[in-house]
């Protein structure tokens, strides 16, 4: 059973009450409590642009959800609003449905299609149907099965519902959509499909490219939050409690990292002395093996180096430059201050600094700790003196980075969430702490 989210009430509330001409596009059977883990796909008639905005603005004061990203497009924007309880993330499409600058489905056909469930206005479901299929056709160039399946059970299988919906599109594109309707198979030929598609608009991928290049440009939508402590301050707990939450905002928009980007593999399996795994095992004597000497420390270093440096720009800059994502890492390059017997290396103080020299910030770091015999009475891993000394050099650490935050553990597991809540919010929300509704 899913939580009242006020976000979503507080909406839908203001929309009915000003006459506001709208319509979900779906995923609508929780509304208006919530939107069922889903993010919210909002469209509004060209009429009432601006007063939907004064709606969003008036929304986030009331329940006090700041924007977090926000990613810009004339005829699709996209918003992610926060705070320590809930979230939601909105993709409004204004007035037509457009891929690029070109109608894939005109104003007066979604008016057409617009019915009621709840006193909330919805598209009806065979045109929902077809609209979130082609969306994800024309735009993506794959379907999933949960837009396929859906379309054997409605009217989208008709030949003249396609005609009479698809007008921005040549007959050649809507034959071939139906003939692969025909089939009834899972995986139609997406790509196909797409190519048919796009040129039935006269549409330009390259216009799209450009786009994308150019948002690199803009305040980023997405965030890094990198999450330390020792064994047993209760990283797992703070993870596993946030980012469900975070999960509202930025719909499934969580990717969690374990130690680093992960764009290489682990040195040991290099090496031949393990076994590539997928999930991250506990382990339960992290200190079981006797730390390296200078030199292999340095090779050990050197070739993690790689991965915080390169290996972030390959799998975490593009994500977080583009799209509303939040990478959270499970400890990071930050552990050789704190913790080198983990990573079997002996290197020193200005080594470790030196790398972080090099080293992409991330926009959040969360330091878990507090009293160390409560720590080492939950995992009981390592020894009291070992848990004490982590401890004091993550304070220490803490107290000399701009971006760290302490969050003490040994308090009520709510007191805490709620304690690294408030930190990731107050963090993202200064980044569009201009932003101003259109």
């Amino acid at each position: 059973m899913h939580k009242t989210n006020t976000f979503s009430t507080t909406l839908f509330q203001l929309l009915n009450q000003r006459n506001i001409q709208y319509c979900v596009l779906r995923n609508y059977k929780s509304l208006p409590d919530n939107t069922g883990n889903s993010d919210l796909d909002l469209w509004i008639s060209s009429s009432d642009i601006k007063n939907v905005s004064e709606i969003l603005e008036e929304t986030s004061l009331n329940t006090n959800c700041k924007i977090v990203s926000f990613i810009d497009n004339k005829y699709s924007p996209k918003f992610c609003f926060q705070n320590s309880r809930e979230g939601i993330q909105i993709d409004l499409f204004c007035g037509s449905i457009y891929f690029q600058n070109k109608v894939i489905f005109d104003e007066d056909t979604i008016k057409q299609n617009i019915k009621f469930y709840n006193s909330i206005a919805i598209l009806d479901d065979n045109f929902a149907n077809l609209v979130s299929l082609i969306k994800e056709l024309i735009n993506n160039g794959h379907c999933e099965p949960k837009y396929i399946f859906p379309i054997y059970n409605s009217l989208c299988y008709d030949l003249h519902f396609l005609k009479s919906n698809l007008k921005s599109f040549n007959i050649k594109f809507i034959n071939s959509l139906y003939q692969s309707f025909q089939n009834h198979n899972t995986e139609i030929n997406c790509k196909e499909l797409c190519y048919i598609g796009r040129k039935s608009l006269s549409a330009n991928t390259i216009v799209n490219k450009l786009k994308k290049i150019n948002r690199i440009f803009h305040k980023k939508p997405g965030y890094v939050i990198v999450i330390l402590g020792t064994d047993g301050s209760g990283k797992s707990t703070i993870i596993n409690h946030i980012t469900p939450i975070l999960n509202e905002g930025f719909h499934k928009g969580v990717i969690y990292n374990h130690l680093r980007p992960n764009a290489i593999p682990d040195l040991g399996i290099i090496l031949g002395k393990k076994e590539q795994i997928k999930d991250v095992t506990v382990v339960s004597n992290p200190h079981a093996e006797k730390q390296s000497g200078l030199l292999v420390s340095l090779i050990r270093w050197g070739y993690y180096m790689i991965d915080y440096t390169l290996g972030y720009m390959k799998v975490v800059s593009p994500i977080i430059h583009l799209k509303s994502k939040i990478f959270i890492f499970d400890r990071y390059y930050y552990d050789y201050y704190i913790d080198q017997k983990r990573s079997k290396t002996n290197l020193p103080y200005w080594i470790v600094r030196f790398g972080e020299i090099l080293l992409p910030k991330p926009d959040l770091i969360l330091c878990l700790g507090g009293d160390p015999e409560k720590i080492y009475e939950r995992k009981p891993e390592t020894s009291l003196q070992e848990v004490t000394k982590q401890t004091k050099a993550l304070q220490k650490f803490c107290i000399n980075h701009k971006k760290a935050i302490w969050i003490d553990t040994c308090t009520d597991i709510e007191t805490s969430i709620n304690k690294s809540m408030e930190a990731i919010c107050n963090m993202m929300s200064k980044r569009f702490s201009n932003f101003r509704f259109k």
